[in-house]
């Protein structure tokens, strides 16, 4: 047996050798499963890649900043759902809150998570199935309907067009009888996102559904901005090491 480089470098295209002392016979080669899990987490991250928006491919957990009682509850809660892999049993996560509040980061780096963990996982916006016709909606309705774990994000009042509410809410009902586990994040309150998803589906949901409300949360955008303009207050300098060391992290 030969010297392993690890699945990255692996000379062998994902084969364990075993050399023959005797040349009378063949090398003996064998699948390698640790290649073989490489293999598949790496080709799970390459679709991803490909359906989650570039600006997210780094929104992971481990690098969501919690700043408050409520966003700590929501990493929390993130996190046990990862744990438990609790899709596979069709549970379902709601987060619902303001813009800037980490909602669609959660979303992403459970998604994330999901796929190292080997799962199939789509991730669609709400807003982007306005686009197209009827077959075109269709279809991406139907690429994400047998995925293990669906992300839809920024669920709202799409009511001015029919066909996408629709077109969502079947897809939602159709998980829901398969029991798989989807991720709705919205910037509706509780009161309007059931009213927009609809009685009967939101009781369907809510049999299995977990769901965090990020309220009273500042918006990041909004703290961004504060150190940004904060050469106008007297803290500038405090503020501005700050966002330097910002910048550093993200480099």
């Amino acid at each position: 047996m030969r010297n392993c480089s690890g699945p990255e470098k692996c000379p062998y295209g994902g084969y364990i050798i075993y050399a023959s002392e005797d040349p009378q016979y063949s090398d003996l080669m064998y699948e390698c499963s640790i290649y073989r899990e490489f293999r598949r987490v790496k080709e799970n991250m390459e679709r991803l890649i490909k359906v989650l928006p570039k600006g997210l491919w780094e929104r992971r957990l481990d690098n969501f900043i919690a700043e408050d009682e409520v966003t700590e509850r929501a990493l929390d809660l993130s996190k046990k759902y990862v744990r438990h892999r609790a899709w596979k049993i069709g549970s379902n996560f709601v987060l619902l809150g303001g813009y800037g509040t980490g909602k669609t980061h959660l979303a992403a780096g459970i998604a994330i998570e999901a796929v190292n963990m080997g799962d199939t996982v789509a991730f669609i916006t709400a807003p982007s199935l306005k686009i197209g016709d009827f077959k075109t909606i269709s279809e991406k309705i139907q690429e994400c309907s047998g995925v293990d774990l669906l992300v839809i994000d920024d669920l709202s009042n799409e009511t001015e067009n029919k066909m996408t509410t629709d077109k969502i809410f079947e897809l939602i009902n159709h998980r829901y009888e398969q029991g798989a586990g989807t991720i709705i994040t919205s910037n509706l309150n509780l009161t309007d996102f059931d009213g927009t998803v609809g009685a009967r589906i939101f009781s369907r949901l809510g049999e299995r559904t977990a769901i965090m409300r990020l309220e009273g949360v500042k918006s990041y955008r909004e703290k961004k901005r504060e150190r940004y303009v904060a050469w106008t207050r007297d803290e500038f300098q405090d503020a501005s090491s700050k966002l330097q060391e910002e910048r550093r992290k993200e480099e």
